[in-house]
């Protein structure tokens, strides 16, 4: 792949793509997520993780801090299920991430 940082300079917006693999113990599992904008290198990453997170499933529990019904994040890890019990947020995500690649950078379309 060409990574040419000429398709986020001088307000040019891009497509990135994304792979990202969390890991815990010998379990693993990755996702593709697509960022747009004119970010780069870690920048594309770090957006990446936070997209990811917001496309977990969740899970309902009962807050007794709030003592209101609430929502947890799911990631299935091969055979393992994580939860995100303290509702750290994307922190917790970004604890598991073991690899992450850009793999493909694209110019989106002039409008």
């Amino acid at each position: 792949m060409n990574y040419d940082p000429n398709l986020t300079l001088c307000g040019r917006m891009a497509k990135q793509s994304v792979r990202l693999t969390f890991g815990q113990w010998q379990y693993r599992t990755s996702m593709e997520v697509v960022v747009g904008g004119n970010c780069n290198g870690l920048s594309v990453i770090e957006c990446a993780v936070g997209l990811a997170y917001e496309q977990l499933g969740s899970v309902s529990f009962f807050n007794d801090d709030t003592a209101e019904d609430d929502l947890m994040k799911v990631i299935n890890i091969g055979e393992l299920q994580c939860l995100d019990e303290w509702l750290e947020g994307e922190d917790w995500l970004k604890g598991m991430l073991i690899s992450a690649e850009i793999i493909n950078i694209e110019p989106e379309a002039e409008q």
